[in-house]
């Protein structure tokens, strides 16, 4: 399938100055947005203040966010604003503790008006501030999408999962936050976890499909038209593919029932596949 570990590579961009503003007025959430919930130093983190700034308008709406807002467990709010250049071509924030600090980072795709998309990494403690980022795809216009977050190697440290370009180049990367960088640790073609144009960004979803102990990213082929099952652990591999009659379209939902574990899949069509995972 192609998939190989590399010699890590690894990028620390330039801090970019934006502005922060503690304890900052109430913005709504962006439209069509997901409100990220955490259990750490952070409360709740959001994206807000529509621009159309950067045309691209890969989601489907014809705005993306420029500022993103933090709540912190104490109460006090923090609001970073993009500067022009930037923008947040993300309808989800994601929490988890990369470098195992007790502290959750936030993780947002952020795209430059000239170089495309990156994935990036923030804190929130006193305010917010960019730590890490990959590097920017290099043309405008060109997007990633995240697949998630999780263990998947058994090291005890996070990877996060992620798709370059899910309509043209097709590429499935494993980043790592090393001494502060982001490193990618493994990449693979022939995936794509979304539509253009679409709203749905969860085409993916995370469960332990062999039973080995350690977590495997379940996402679908370049077509979009198998489902696959990835491990990283002991080595990178393909455990396991159902095949689908048509296209895969809408996000996964992941639920336990019955002591068993099923994942939920919209078709293009908008029949809902329910796949036992055991």
């Amino acid at each position: 399938m192609g998939m190989r570990f590399t010699g890590l590579v690894s990028f620390l961009g330039l801090f970019l100055a934006f502005a922060t503003t503690a304890h900052a007025q109430s913005l709504e959430p962006l439209e069509h947005s997901h409100v990220a919930v955490g259990g750490k130093q952070i409360a709740r983190a959001w994206l807000t203040n529509p621009t159309d700034r950067y045309r691209h308008f890969v989601l489907g709406d014809e705005y993306e966010a420029g500022s993103l807002v933090v709540e912190m467990q104490n109460g006090e709010r923090h609001q970073l604003d993009l500067p022009e250049n930037l923008v947040f071509e993300d309808r989800h924030v994601r929490l988890a503790d990369l470098d195992k600090d007790g502290k959750d980072e936030i993780v947002v795709v952020m795209s430059d008006q000239k170089q495309g998309a990156a994935l990036a990494v923030f804190e929130a403690i006193n305010d917010i501030t960019l730590i890490a980022h990959t590097p920017f795809i290099g043309t405008p216009n060109r997007w990633l999408n995240p697949a998630g977050i999780a263990d998947f190697d058994g090291d005890g440290r996070l990877e996060i999962a992620l798709v370059q370009m899910p309509h043209l180049v097709k590429r499935l990367e494993f980043w790592r936050m090393i001494d502060g960088q982001l490193a990618r640790v493994a990449f693979a073609d022939g995936f794509s976890n979304h539509r253009l144009g679409s709203r749905f960004q969860k085409l993916s979803a995370i469960h332990d499909v062999d039973h080995d102990g350690v977590v495997d990213l379940i996402i679908p082929d370049a077509d979009r038209t198998n489902l696959l099952a990835i491990s990283l652990y002991p080595e990178n591999r393909l455990i396991r593919t159902w095949e689908f009659p048509t296209k895969i379209d809408g996000d996964f939902v992941y639920r336990e029932r019955n002591n068993r574990h099923v994942l939920r899949v919209r078709a293009i069509s908008g029949k809902i596949h329910v796949i036992d995972l055991h």
